[in-house]
């Protein structure tokens, strides 16, 4: 879908999504995500926007050179569906993985996420994780 095709909001929300992973750390999760918010965090389980802000500081501190690429999203109603691919050096090897987060959308923040994709590419023997061509 094009950015075009979407709601001012939800074309907004990309947006800030995109700044976020341009430069993320646990502080900048509440720019994009409510802290009352109830986030499904693949491997990690549930938790609040102010307690998946904590989570994200350090798991971030823990992923050498990191890099999240948005790539595409769609929307319908208070519904976003963003898709990326996360590279990092894990367990002595870079390590390439897809993945989709599903939010709702109130007032321009995030008050659910589902984070989806494979977590066994964070085992030490890993896997694939979404295949993709």
């Amino acid at each position: 879908m094009t950015e075009s095709s979407l709601s001012a909001e939800h074309a907004d929300f990309f947006e800030r999504f995109k700044s976020f992973w341009a430069d993320p750390s646990g502080e900048r999760v509440l720019e994009i995500i409510a802290p009352d918010a109830t986030i499904h965090f693949t491997g990690a389980g549930v938790m609040s926007g102010r307690d998946y802000a904590e989570w994200m500081g350090e798991t971030l501190a823990g992923m050498e050179n990191m890099v999240v690429t948005p790539m595409d999203c769609a929307g319908s109603g208070d519904m976003l569906y963003i898709a990326w691919e996360t590279a990092a050096d894990l367990h002595g090897e870079r390590r390439t993985y897809r993945g989709v987060d599903r939010f709702r959308i109130r007032d321009g923040m995030a008050v659910e996420e589902h984070v989806i994709f494979d977590s066994a590419v964070l085992t030490p023997e890993g896997r694939g994780g979404i295949e993709h061509a």
